[in-house]
């Protein structure tokens, strides 16, 4: 086993072990640390939308130096967990993730967030003409010279109709979330996993109707897989306008688990643009 495994497995077992976490708090309480919290942790109500939904805002502050994790936080780290079964009158929530930075973490490559980063959350009612009771349980990583590990409750009451609050903010919280592939620009995305064992090869090619400057991608796949030394190269001029070449390591930590090409999910950053590649074919020929 690797030892970028060894380290991602270390940070899953510390989570396991995180005290249950004290009801009624409102701001994130660090419980591997000198004492002090390194995240504020704050939900706002948003917007109203259609059948008593809500585009809510959960905001975190991570202090300066700080940074915690997406939800694929690469080779170690510890992405956020959270959990709604607190809340009343809640009968779907959607959490969407706004586009994250590469960081490195005791040399290991890692993705995630620094200074202020705004969860855009669709919360459902069950009974839309009553008020939901919004119960959420926090859990995350923070990383800067030593890893802490952070937890927080914050409830929230919204009313049916309850006028927007921050709702810019939300908004622009929704433009940074990377949109399918298809309405930016994506008209193929073909991958090969080769090779038997516990390690493996994994190659794409993405096709965009514009070329790609400089492009990074992220890959995610099923449980108890992960991705590394990606690297990416590009091609201009091809009738598609531009191709991104993929190919990494694809490691499994049960040889027999299947993997299905629907199960790979590839996010792709390029400036502004943001892509989010759900599933790829197989090649031709």
């Amino acid at each position: 086993m690797g030892m970028d495994m060894m380290r991602s497995m270390l940070f899953c077992a510390v989570l396991a072990l995180w005290p249950v976490l004290e009801p009624g708090l409102a701001r994130s309480q660090a419980v591997v640390s000198t004492g002090e919290s390194f995240v504020q942790v704050t939900l706002l109500p948003g917007r109203a939308e259609p059948g008593g939904a809500r585009m809510a805002g959960l905001v975190l502050d991570v202090k300066p130096g700080w940074k915690t994790y997406w939800r694929d936080p690469g080779a170690a780290g510890i992405p956020p967990q959270f959990d709604w079964s607190g809340s009343r009158n809640l009968g779907a929530v959607e959490v969407l993730w706004p586009r994250p930075s590469l960081f490195e973490s005791f040399g290991l490559s890692t993705v995630g967030y620094s200074g202020r980063v705004v969860f855009p959350v669709r919360l459902v009612p069950e009974q839309p003409d009553q008020a939901m009771e919004i119960g959420l349980r926090l859990a995350l990583g923070v990383c800067r010279e030593i890893c802490v590990l952070e937890e927080a409750t914050v409830e929230m009451r919204i009313e049916p109709g309850a006028p927007e609050v921050e709702a810019a903010l939300v908004a622009m919280a929704e433009a940074a979330v990377p949109r399918p592939g298809a309405e930016m620009g994506l008209t193929g995305a073909t991958c090969r996993i080769s090779g038997a064992g516990r390690k493996r090869r994994f190659d794409a090619v993405l096709d965009f109707a514009q070329t790609l400057q400089d492009p990074v991608v992220i890959l995610e796949g099923p449980d108890l897989t992960w991705f590394t030394g990606v690297e990416t190269t590009t091609e201009s001029g091809t009738e598609s306008g531009g191709r991104v070449h993929v190919g990494a390591t694809l490691s499994l930590l049960d040889e027999t688990i299947w993997i299905n090409r629907s199960q790979i999910r590839m996010t792709v950053l390029a400036g502004d643009f943001a892509a989010d590649i759900q599933g790829c074919t197989a090649p031709v020929g």
